[in-house]
């Protein structure tokens, strides 16, 4: 399979590490072509360190086959249907842009370039998407946080949690929201992302049950995951690590986004 040129929108922490990796570690199978970011100075920044040529989101869409988005969900829409204009493809980190866009998803249904979105950082997505075609009865993801990593001081004010059975909580832990999916990422776009990448292995936002805890006593972000569909059952519990360079940032959504280009760029292809 020749290499892919591969060009990565967006020079944050994330943005930064994922092209390190790519350029030190996937080299076999594509080749890491340009970066860009909305701020230029980033772009030329990183671009400089790689020695990589730092370019707009548009020459990284015309010079490249396959886009990392790793900007936010307000930018990410456009970039997406830049790149199937383009007829190219594209891998989605701010998934959150598929809610907050409510015809973007129904565009790259009917579109001809792969738009790809990697499993973040939960785990399990292979099994949700087997047991929607098993016929999914439901389906929720339960996150707790800590109140800091939600922008909350005090949470005295919010209900205790009810029907928390198999999930870890201090006596102080609070409801923040039990919801749908489609709700949670546009009332908490900064938090969620993990439950529209989920929703969207699954049943959608709309049919996806989503609860947020603030718990002062976590040992860090814990996501619960649960799907049933008759007679199966999976019960996921993911405790992703913090990324050294960014205490905010999980490294399993980060290296998820190198595990798919792995299986893009390789002939043998495992179900993820």
């Amino acid at each position: 399979m020749a290499k892919r040129r591969l060009g990565i929108i967006g020079c944050g922490a994330i943005g930064r590490l994922l092209a390190l990796y790519v350029r030190d570690r996937l080299s076999d199978g594509c080749t890491l072509a340009a970066v860009s970011s909305r701020t230029r100075e980033h772009a030329v920044r990183l671009g400089t360190e790689l020695g990589v040529p730092a370019l707009s989101p548009e020459e990284v869409i015309a010079e490249c086959d396959l886009i990392v988005e790793a900007t936010s969900a307000m930018a990410m829409p456009s970039l997406v249907r830049a790149a199937m204009a383009a007829g190219k493809e594209i891998i989605c980190l701010s998934v959150g842009g598929f809610v907050l866009d409510d015809r973007l998803l129904g565009e790259v249904r009917a579109g001809k370039s792969p738009v790809h979105v990697p499993s973040g950082a939960i785990a399990g997505l292979d099994g949700v998407r087997a047991l929607r075609e098993a016929g999914l009865d439901s389906l929720s993801l339960t996150t707790v946080k800590r109140p800091a990593s939600l922008g909350l001081e005090d949470i005295s004010a919010l209900p205790c949690v009810q029907n928390a059975e198999g999930i870890s909580l201090s006596a102080e832990a609070r409801l923040l929201f039990d919801g749908s999916a489609e709700e949670a990422i546009r009332r908490f776009p900064a938090n969620v992302n993990v439950a529209v990448a989920l929703a969207l292995a699954g049943p959608g936002p709309e049919k996806t049950r989503m609860r947020l805890i603030a718990d002062p006593l976590a040992e860090g972000t814990r996501h619960y995951i649960s799907a049933r569909a008759g007679a199966c059952a999976l019960d996921i519990t993911t405790s992703p690590a913090a990324l050294p360079e960014n205490p905010r940032s999980s490294a399993l959504a980060m290296y998820s986004v190198p595990a798919l280009i792995r299986q893009l760029t390789r002939q043998l292809k495992i179900a993820s």
